[in-house]
């Protein structure tokens, strides 16, 4: 994808993206509140305020960049936090409202929909690295009993019904319990935070999904090899998560790691 700008947060994510690229022509924003990785240093780069975002956008757009492809995590930030410049500046009533009507999913397709306005094209992770994805059934050496199966279940309903409110994407479910749902913390801390509620018996299962009509373009679940070791730590017994819409980075370590550990992996 040539001509491609990635708008960068913290995380692995942007830095694959960029390995992906090799010799095409590709420009990164990177955002400076959200603790990136210094590999995304290295040339064809720029460290940017919220603030600025729009600014640096639109001058990159005058050299030929107009696709566009959201990469990694971002702080939520306040509206104090953005400081905008002049040409953020028209669109801060707008933003300010959504940020206070919370939600990162309504929050993201604004944001879309204001770049598009701008005859950016923003595309989805998928579009650029589909080998990230993968699909349903059981992936791992080891499957969910009919307990779990039945946890799986009932997480699956009840993250659709928050998935209404714009809440959450994981939560961690024990013999119909439900141990944690995923707040601003994220998924790993959800896993430490759970600890004290495990009991003894079948073992708790992370359910990981996609939201309700979420846009695809931003904020897909992503599961590490990090988020399987806290599950093995911590006691829990394996990971559902939304095929094909889900992305693992580095999935055959990940999947070894699954195995190794005595971990279930299944796509819904």
């Amino acid at each position: 994808m040539d001509n491609l700008i990635i708008l960068a947060g913290n995380g692995k994510l942007p830095v694959n993206i960029i390995d992906s690229l090799k010799n095409k022509n590709y420009f990164v924003l990177i955002i400076s509140n959200s603790g990136w990785d210094k590999k995304l240093e290295r040339k064809n780069f720029k460290i940017v305020k919220l603030g600025s975002v729009i600014t640096e956008l639109l001058k990159l757009k005058k050299y030929g960049f107009h696709n566009i492809v959201l990469a990694g995590a971002l702080t939520r930030p306040t509206i104090l936090e953005i400081r905008p410049d002049f040409n953020t500046l028209k669109f801060l009533p707008k933003f300010a409202k959504v940020l206070l009507d919370g939600g990162d999913n309504k929050l993201l397709t604004s944001v879309i929909l204001e770049l598009e306005k701008f005859n950016f094209k923003v595309l989805s992770i998928k579009d650029i690295l589909p080998e990230l994805f993968l699909g349903k059934g059981v992936l791992s050496n080891y499957k969910p009993c009919n307990i779990t199966n039945k946890d799986i279940k009932r997480g699956q309903l009840i993250l659709k019904t928050l998935s209404n409110l714009d809440v959450g994407q994981s939560l961690i479910i024990q013999e119909g319990n439900i141990l944690g749902i995923e707040a601003i913390e994220g998924t790993d801390s959800l896993i430490k935070r759970v600890k004290k509620y495990i009991k003894k018996g079948v073992k708790p299962t992370l359910v990981k999904l996609l939201k309700e009509n979420q846009d695809l373009r931003a904020d897909l679940p992503t599961i590490g090899i990090k988020t399987v070791h806290l599950c093995s730590k911590f006691g829990i017994g394996g990971i559902a998560y939304s095929s094909n819409k889900t992305i693992f980075i580095n999935h055959k370590k990940l999947i070894n790691e699954i195995n190794k550990n005595k971990l279930f992996l299944l796509g819904l």
